[in-house]
């Protein structure tokens, strides 16, 4: 019930509200010696505004500190006496004046990397959709999806964010980029090729046509279905030639990166996905997920320093008379070329 409450998987030391807790009952005296407790953007924004404060993405983001289901800090945060670590709450889109190097300047809040990143998307795109942000984690943001976690959910590592608004963001998360790197690795060595040779790679349909699918069915549930590596139990032998076992592990990540997308975009009338980050520049990856979202509108999305010009935008009116930028995302379409399913 509990992480139901706080859209929150057991994530340990990432559920940083826990950390307070654990000070608070193992180190006392430390305890005692907090005046706030602070986020890392707040912690930045204070060290030049010198005005401590809390922002809602940085709580909203898999803490255990906030019930989303109250739109409050949880029950336990006053009964631990843990709320007055806490610094007020602060709109993200509000600044305060500080002087820095001798300059009067705006601080904004700081935010929560993932969230800032989406405000771009939010501002420029008001059908709804899904951001697939890629790198290490590959995390699925659904803004308009708004339906309580469920228990599957929370099992497949789906979470919780609130965006700069205060309004919850489902999302879920695949370690997709660190598999890609290591089975990458493995891939290289069997074949003798310099381990960046994946870059050079096309996307050929006809080595997909000869490829083995992944079998969902195969396992007992979801969560064990997206948490193993499918590519790994696989044998090298089995192929002819890197380019057939590059176009093998990428059907595998993208099987896994379906179903793990499904889980916040099903319910919801998103018709348009865009990816950012490393694989939205993988042709392998782009085609193979049109392919598997027949139905929706896939982009591969181009914007350099998302979190950065995020926060931007969200103050954008304490500090920029400009009109609001709407060329800030080079988006390129990727057409079906035949439909694949599980």
């Amino acid at each position: 019930m509990f992480s139901f409450q706080t859209a929150s998987p057991v994530l340990g030391n990432l559920n940083s509200g826990m950390q307070l807790y654990r000070i608070k009952h193992q180190m006392p005296e430390l305890f005692n010696q907090i005046k706030y407790a602070l986020h890392l953007p707040q912690y930045l924004s204070y060290l030049i505004s010198r005005k401590p404060c809390s922002d809602l993405t940085s709580i909203g983001c898999h803490t255990n500190l906030w019930d989303f289901h109250k739109n409050d800090y949880h029950d336990w945060v006053r009964e631990e006496n843990i709320l007055e670590k806490l610094a007020p709450i602060v709109p993200a889109d509000q600044t305060e004046s500080a002087e820095f190097i001798e300059t009067k300047i705006n601080v904004g809040t700081g935010m929560h990397d993932s969230s800032a990143a989406l405000i771009p998307y939010l501002l420029n795109f008001h059908e709804p959709f899904v951001l697939i942000s890629t790198g290490t984690w590959c995390i699925s943001l659904n803004p308009f999806n708004h339906s309580p976690l469920t228990f599957e959910e929370l099992e497949c590592d789906c979470l919780c964010y609130l965006h700069y608004k205060g309004k919850p963001v489902k999302a879920s998360r695949l370690f997709s980029g660190n598999e890609h790197d290591q089975q990458v690795k493995r891939i290289s060595e069997r074949f003798r090729k310099d381990i960046e040779y994946y870059c050079a790679i096309s996307y050929n349909p006809e080595i997909i046509e000869k490829l083995t699918r992944p079998n969902e069915a195969s396992v007992k549930s979801k969560k064990e279905f997206l948490s193993e590596s499918i590519f790994a139990k696989r044998s090298l032998s089995d192929f002819n030639t890197y380019e057939e076992a590059y176009h093998q592990l990428m059907l595998d990540l993208i099987t896994q990166q379906y179903i793990s997308t499904q889980l916040v975009a099903k319910g919801t009338e998103v018709k348009r996905i865009f990816v950012d980050g490393g694989f939205s520049k993988n042709s392998v990856y782009m085609n193979l997920l049109a392919s598997f979202f027949p139905e929706m509108e896939v982009f591969a999305a181009s914007m350099a320093q998302a979190t950065a010009v995020g926060t931007a935008l969200a103050v954008h009116h304490t500090w920029n008379s400009k009109p609001m930028p709407n060329n800030i995302i080079e988006l390129k379409h990727y057409a079906v070329t035949h439909d694949l399913e599980l």
